[in-house]
Formats: C-alpha cells, sequence, structure tokens
C-alpha cells in the first residue's frame, strides 16, 4: 500500500545558462516528497524529485512546474495523501510466515474528514447508484445522475408548443396595450400569472422526476442481488458479502486475499460495475479501500449548523513551510485549532451514524474456507462491520 506517514515538500528556482543557440531561461519547480521513516527523508526525496524534474527541464521536456495540492493524484504518481490514524494486522495475535495469509489495514482521515479502512489483500468493490441506474435505464440516467430523457430530448412537441404560445400572447397583449394606450400593468399580471402556471408544471414534472428515481433506484438492490447470485452460480469457489451504501453497494469477497493488479480483480470490477475512479486509485495506490464514517454533508448535524460541513486546513500538510500562503503563523495555528476542533466534534457525532448496512452473504456451491487466509479474512470482516457500525438502527450517512 502507498500511504506514506510523512511528507514535504521542496520549491526551487532554476536558470538556464545562455547559450549562441539557446537563450536563458527560468523556472521554478515545486515537488512532493514523501516516507515511512522520517521528515527528514520526504523533505531529501522532494529535493530528489526536484532535481530530477529539472534535468527533464535542462533537457528541453515540457514538465509540470508545480504539483498541485491534492489529496492524491495517481496521474502524477503521487501516493495518498491522508493523516494515519490506525494500523492493524489480521489475524490478530498470531505470527504467520505466509505473507499471504496476513492482512494489512491502515486506517486513515480524507480530505473531508471522514475515516477511511484501507487493506492490501482483501477485495473490497465499491458501485455507485448512478453508474447502475445509466447502465439499467440508459435512455432516463446519465453517468452522473438523474437526466430525464425530456430533458436530453428537446424535439419534445408539447414544450414547443407552450413556449411559442406564451411568446404569442405576451406580444397580442403588448400590441394592445400600446394601441389602446392601457397601463403596462397589465402586462405585468398576466406576465406574473404565466411564471405561476409554468412554476406549478415544473413542480409537477420535479415531484415525477423524485418519483421516478426512488421507483428505479429501490430495484437496484435486487438487481445487484441477482449479479452476485449469478456470478456464484457460475464461479461456485467464490463468496461475497453484500452491503447497502446511502449511494450505492459495497462488496467484500470473503473466499481468498487477491491483489488489486490481480485479473480476477479487473474481473470483479467489470462485472460489478464498479465506480471507475474507485477502481482507478485503487489500482494505483494498490490497495482497497473503503469508508467507515459518515460523510459531513450527510449528518444532521451539518444541517442544524452544529458542525461545519468544510473541515477546516485542508493543505495543514504544508501550511507552515509554504511561503506562498500569506498568513502569519498566528493564523496558521488558528487554522490548525479549529481544524482539531472539528474533527474532535465530527468523531463524536459520526458515532450517530452507521456506513453501509449489511444486506446478505452469497457462496458459491464450492466455497470453502481457506484455511490459510480465512482467519486474516474474518478478522478483517468483523472490525469492518464493527467500524461501520452495520448492524446497529442508525441513518446511513
Amino acid at each position: 500500500m502507498l500511504i506514506p506517514k510523512y511528507w514535504a515538500q521542496h520549491k526551487q528556482r532554476f536558470e538556464s545558462l545562455e547559450t549562441s543557440s539557446n537563450p536563458s531561461k527560468q523556472a521554478t519547480i515545486k515537488r512532493y516528497g514523501w516516507s515511512d521513516i522520517s521528515q527528514m527523508e520526504a523533505l531529501s526525496h522532494a529535493k530528489s524529485r526536484v532535481n530530477e524534474a529539472h534535468n527533464r527541464w535542462l533537457a528541453g521536456e515540457d514538465i509540470l512546474r508545480r504539483e498541485r495540492k491534492e489529496e492524491y493524484n495517481e496521474g502524477n504518481s503521487i501516493p495518498i495523501r491522508e493523516k494515519i490514524i490506525d494500523e492493524h494486522d489480521f489475524p490478530k495475535n498470531e505470527l504467520s510466515n505466509n505473507s499471504a495469509a496476513v492482512t494489512k489495514l491502515i486506517v486513515t482521515r480524507n480530505s473531508y474528514g471522514a475515516q477511511v479502512a484501507n487493506v492490501d489483500n482483501i477485495a473490497i468493490i465499491d458501485v455507485d447508484n448512478d453508474d447502475l441506474l445509466h447502465r439499467i435505464y440508459p435512455d432516463d440516467y446519465n453517468h452522473h445522475g438523474f437526466m430525464p430523457a425530456f430533458l436530453v430530448n428537446q424535439s419534445n412537441p408539447a414544450s414547443k408548443i407552450k413556449i411559442w404560445f406564451f411568446v404569442v400572447v405576451f406580444i397580442l397583449i403588448a400590441s394592445v396595450i400600446a394601441w389602446l394606450g392601457l397601463p403596462w400593468l397589465w402586462l405585468l399580471v398576466v406576465m406574473f400569472g404565466a411564471t405561476a402556471y409554468l412554476w406549478q408544471q415544473a413542480s409537477v414534472k420535479d415531484k415525477a422526476r423524485a418519483q421516478k428515481y426512488a421507483d428505479d433506484a429501490a430495484s437496484l438492490l435486487p438487481y445487484m442481488t441477482d449479479l452476485i447470485q449469478r456470478r456464484v452460480v457460475a464461479h461456485p469457489a467464490e463468496q461475497f458479502r453484500l452491503y447497502e451504501t446511502p449511494a450505492g453497494f459495497r462488496i467484500i469477497a470473503t473466499h481468498d486475499t487477491v491483489l488489486p493488479k490481480d485479473g480476477v480483480v479487473t474481473e470483479w470490477f467489470e462485472y460489478f460495475h464498479a465506480d471507475v475512479n474507485y477502481v482507478r486509485l485503487c489500482q494505483a495506490q494498490q490497495c482497497f479501500r473503503a469508508r467507515i464514517t459518515a460523510k459531513p454533508w450527510r449528518m444532521s448535524e451539518v444541517e442544524n449548523n452544529k458542525l461545519a460541513k468544510d473541515i477546516p486546513a485542508k493543505d495543514f500538510w504544508f501550511d507552515f513551510e509554504d511561503t506562498e500562503v500569506e498568513r502569519s503563523i498566528e493564523q496558521r495555528q488558528d487554522a490548525l485549532k479549529a481544524r482539531k476542533q472539528w474533527l474532535a466534534d465530527y468523531d463524536k457525532y459520526a458515532k450517530n451514524y452507521r456506513a453501509c448496512h449489511y444486506v446478505e452473504s452469497m457462496a458459491g456451491k464450492e466455497a470453502a474456507n481457506n484455511s490459510k487466509v480465512q482467519a486474516s479474512i474474518d478478522d478483517f470482516v468483523q472490525w469492518h462491520d464493527r467500524a461501520c457500525q452495520v448492524d446497529k438502527a442508525l441513518p446511513m450517512a
């Protein structure tokens, strides 16, 4: 897993020598560095990455001058930049010479404050409702949410007739008012009446769309259950646990340990319609991920203004080192203090929510416990279910 403990950044300004064929040029290069050993090692790594980029720049390559402050960026080969909260090895209290029998878990805090489980060899598959709706009802949904066909297809004759009707009516009324010399207040009255009518029509359509979404979303659980059942029939040695999340599903493979780079994992991702961004991240960071606490904006405490929606000091990793930030040390310390208080409040409120709901387990006829790895899988699943509070009667967030 690529989840470093220490981070640093280094920025340096360079100038190339002027020659008869090439004029002098300047560049400021900034790179991040990371390490599992120490802060100094992270800084040394950042400097080496700056030097490597400088050499490529001198060779005439068009380089990225400054890496952006992102939680992770697999395109630039930057690992997950999340604070490590806890670490576990499964099975507990047992030493093993077989690395495949040991599962490593790292719990991190992501960019919006939620806790995330990162596990190296137990497959977790994340599926979004929006992706499923698009696959099942391609004419009604796009990849990002609800999109009725009549919004995509602008050739709806009834809508066009209504629009032209109101245009013609307004022109006629305006002409009559101008011809008779009447107050223009009458035109405003008609316009307000037309607006109220159109608003009412839009409300009816919104309710119809919301009802359709609710009805279609309700069909996704049977669809996903059937999808897993057909998978274990075709692959009788496989076994999965299905969970429902606030906006989709989570599937955990419980018959064997695997790595994100394994071919069967790619097959599962495609078969179960896993979220594309999740797949990309798993493969780049060499781990599987599962959010185990609530998203802040789904919590009632945010709606009731007991907790801010956004975590303060998101760039806390480099805030004290970044000379481009025009804030005093006192201001930065205040921001980090606010961050610490936000996290304490969030963790307190998050205990009132569960991250997912356990649905059922499905296994093929030939599925059997792999004694070498089953202890690791069982321990992790039990830990996951406790952390997510799957069996508690709590709202999902």
